[in-house]
């Protein structure tokens, strides 16, 4: 038997490809730059507050058309279809509120979802309301300057995430 594979690569192609369609990528973000990449295409960068137009291939599911963006754990997106409109959004944000009852310093961390914490070695209370937290339910982890691996504990209340340190 003989088979062709034209009706097949044919059939490929036309279900997942058409025509460049004009995407609108807008950045609400307050003040972080996205970096965004769809397949096809060049990596954009958008200030915040920008919005621009760019050609990317149509595929089946648009949505799944971001390759990546950054800074993924502080920005998400919104896809609306079938207007092709990919709108850029500030995570929701908590301020963090470190508690040392060690009496060492060391640094938190929170799984890339903040910027690492360097915490002083006095016990006490210590917030700077710069310390950003972009998820509500963090894996944190803190060490001291020498490595050693300490103990955490947090407690989340409205738009503060207390942290004690142990």
């Amino acid at each position: 038997m003989k088979y062709s594979i034209l009706p097949l690569i044919f059939i490929l192609f036309s279900c997942t490809l058409s025509e460049p369609d004009d995407t609108i990528i807008t950045n609400h973000s307050t003040d972080k730059i996205v970096t965004v990449k769809f397949l096809h295409t060049d990596i954009v960068l958008l200030n915040p507050g920008q919005s621009l137009s760019i050609k990317t291939i149509k595929t089946v599911n648009p949505s799944k058309s971001v390759e990546y963006y950054s800074p993924n754990k502080k920005v998400s997106y919104i896809y609306t279809n079938p207007s092709l409109k990919f709108d850029f959004y500030d995570r929701d944000s908590y301020a963090v509120k470190i508690f040392n009852l060690t009496g060492k310093a060391g640094i938190l961390s929170a799984d890339g979802w903040m910027d690492d914490i360097n915490f002083s070695d006095t016990i006490s209370e210590q917030i700077n309301m710069k310390w950003l937290l972009y998820i509500s339910n963090p894996k944190f982890s803190a060490v001291t300057d020498d490595g050693f691996p300490l103990s955490v504990l947090f407690l989340k209340n409205d738009n503060v995430i207390s942290v004690t340190i142990n």
